[in-house]
């Protein structure tokens, strides 16, 4: 089901299945969904009893089940959104969902799985059949996006201009939270009345700003400028260095492994290889045919891990879409050096807690040593 049939569901009570799986990687708007069918199905006064939020651990899953079974005075639905169901172990994840199917659904309870990987949403979905759907939940495509701005500022009583989203996006970005919390804020101010450019560039005040994970992107390009301008911009925001030298370091000693591997285990992890490297082709497009390969080659990796050793799956993290996504750039380096940056990591790191050493300066000279320039 797409998500804007489900909306209507839900904006009309008909929905008819005690279990929805929010499939994919856009969190946002599943929160924004749920958000909708708490507001529609539970009164405002009995949200806080009857509208439970549970993100999933393994100390968490056999309290989960005790909560879904028990008794609320309310007479509205009971809505549980379990969030990250597809962090918990495979054994923890198939003996919950085996005691809730078998216990049955109670009645007037409504139950949403958010997932982001699409084994554990299939997995969820032939648990329960024909008691369950699921929605997909992808952002929209870069060229729907000014649309889809317009679209939610109509939800909000109000008009954009087609010239005031496009330089919404442009100091925003794509981050659908952030868009949403601007044309909110635009909305309110001016009830009723048209976003027009001017509102945009007197009003928002937030210019995207570079973050940690962008700087990680850059390095595993091997873009040592954009990644030395990140550096300097995070800085100069305050921005802990150790706590990006520790992510640094994180991403790389990933890379190796998977190289390591590739090596090692190449009738394993070959074909991993080769469907990265076709994802490589595709990973900065966004137009529909390079989203649908990319989700296709993601989904293809993950049927192959089905049958892996869970020892090596684990510490690839190839079950996980978000981690799968940046996997394709340990192609742009070679095992043989990244081997041969462990010394100057280790010297660095030591440096580093010593606190002899300017941070910044010293990271920044790692980076563009590391990166051949």
């Amino acid at each position: 089901m797409d998500i804007q049939s489900f909306e209507n569901l839900i904006k009309t009570r008909k929905l008819v299945c005690p279990v929805y799986i929010f499939s994919g990687p856009e969190i946002f708007l599943k929160q924004k969904t749920f958000n909708l069918l708490a507001k529609v199905y539970v009164p405002k006064e009995e949200q806080s009893e009857n509208v439970n939020r549970i993100i999933c651990n393994g100390k968490e899953l056999p309290d989960l089940i005790n909560l879904i079974y028990s008794f609320s005075f309310n007479p509205s639905p009971r809505l549980f959104y379990i969030q990250d169901l597809d962090e918990v172990t495979s054994k923890q994840r198939k003996e919950f969902l085996e005691k809730l199917k078998n216990g049955g659904i109670p009645i007037e309870t409504i139950i949403v799985f958010a997932v982001s990987d699409t084994k554990v949403a299939t997995e969820i979905s032939s648990a329960f059949k024909q008691q369950s759907d699921k929605i997909d939940f992808w952002a929209p495509f870069a060229n729907k996006l000014n649309d889809w701005i317009r679209k939610e500022t109509a939800e909000l009583g109000s008009e954009i201009a087609i010239d005031a989203a496009d330089q919404l996006i442009e100091l925003v970005g794509s981050d659908l939270a952030l868009l949403h919390q601007e044309i909110t804020k635009l909305a309110l101010a001016s009830p009723g009345s048209k976003i027009l450019l001017a509102d945009i560039n007197n009003n928002v005040a937030y210019i995207k700003q570079d973050t940690t994970f962008d700087f990680l992107e850059a390095y595993g390009k091997r873009n040592t400028a954009k990644s030395l301008r990140i550096l300097e911009a995070l800085n100069n925001r305050g921005e802990a260095i150790q706590k990006i030298w520790f992510m640094l370091i994180k991403q790389i000693r990933e890379f190796r492994l998977f190289l390591a591997l590739c090596q090692d285990r190449p009738d394993i992890f070959k074909p991993i290889q080769a469907l990265l490297q076709k994802y490589r082709i595709y990973a900065d497009k966004s137009d529909f045919k390079s989203n649908q390969e990319k989700k296709n080659i993601l989904s293809d990796i993950q049927n192959l891990a089905e049958d892996m050793p869970s020892p090596l799956v684990e510490a690839t993290n190839l079950k996980f879409q978000n981690k799968l996504k940046s996997l394709y750039m340990a192609l742009n380096f070679t095992l043989e050096e990244l081997t041969a940056l462990w010394t100057k990591m280790i010297e660095f790191d030591s440096k580093l807690k010593s606190g002899v050493i300017d941070p910044l300066a010293a990271i920044q000279v790692f980076v563009a040593e590391s990166l051949g320039n």
